[in-house]
């Protein structure tokens, strides 16, 4: 019970967070330690993605990145789940033609059949679930993610113009994500860092008929890094149970 009411709590105040990196990471140093123990901990979670969206004028992938607060629970030897909040989650995919639909057509004219960038902001709520072997973990859950903007930058030789799309853009993606896990348990003196690989695939549409009348659905490839705040006591039990092998 007490756990459940941890995690409720950490869960709570992610949700609170306007501002994404400074007090997520505020939010760790204060209690990461605290609340740490061999069943629970908090985690920094920082990752850049390659994303793509489907039949989307054939765009091309550009990095974005990922910040969050992960809360990482065992639920045996084996078998582990991590839900986390991404406060900052970009999604950004270059195109090389498309214009824009402002209505004005000075604008629409000047930047018509431009080369530019699409940029979306998330907040990502992952729930993934892992299963642990020796240094490996493999892992898969659903995601869902909230909207917080959604721009498109036109470009030409005179300049660029940037258009607000967010009405133009669903407000929720969800989906499912996959990921593989390496530790480098030895690191930050036995607190560990997880290397990740992961995968995302969206089952939403991410534009309205105004911008995508076809399939344009999301999904991404990311290299992840989680870090763990776990007490020097359990970083030294994890040092030394990793001299054993």
């Amino acid at each position: 019970m007490k756990k459940i009411k941890i995690l409720l709590t950490v869960i709570t105040l992610t949700f609170c967070v306007q501002k994404a990196s400074s007090q997520a990471a505020i939010l760790a140093l204060l209690f990461g330690d605290k609340v740490a123990s061999e069943e629970f901990n908090l985690s920094l979670e920082l990752g850049w993605n390659f994303s793509n969206i489907s039949d989307f004028s054939d765009g091309k992938k550009s990095y974005a990145t990922n910040f969050g607060l992960g809360c990482n629970l065992k639920l045996s030897e084996k078998f582990y789940v991590s839900p986390t909040a991404y406060f900052l989650s970009q999604r950004k995919l270059n195109f090389k033609d498309l214009s824009p639909t402002t209505g004005n057509d000075v604008i629409d004219m000047q930047f018509a059949n431009s080369e530019g960038s699409s940029n979306l902001n998330y907040i990502d709520v992952p729930v993934i679930f892992w299963y642990q072997m020796k240094k490996i973990r493999i892992g898969l859950g659903p995601q869902v993610s909230f909207l917080t903007s959604s721009d498109m930058v036109f470009k030409d030789a005179d300049g660029q113009f940037t258009q607000n799309i967010k009405n133009d853009t669903n407000k929720i993606d969800y989906g499912v994500m996959a990921s593989l896990s390496y530790e480098l348990g030895k690191a930050r003196k036995g607190r560990g860092i997880f290397c990740q690989l992961r995968y995302y695939h969206g089952f939403e549409d991410v534009y309205k008929d105004q911008i995508s009348t076809g399939s344009n659905t999301l999904n991404y490839l990311a290299v992840h890094f989680s870090l763990p705040f776990i007490t020097d006591a359990l970083a030294k039990k994890h040092l030394e149970e990793l001299d054993k092998y």
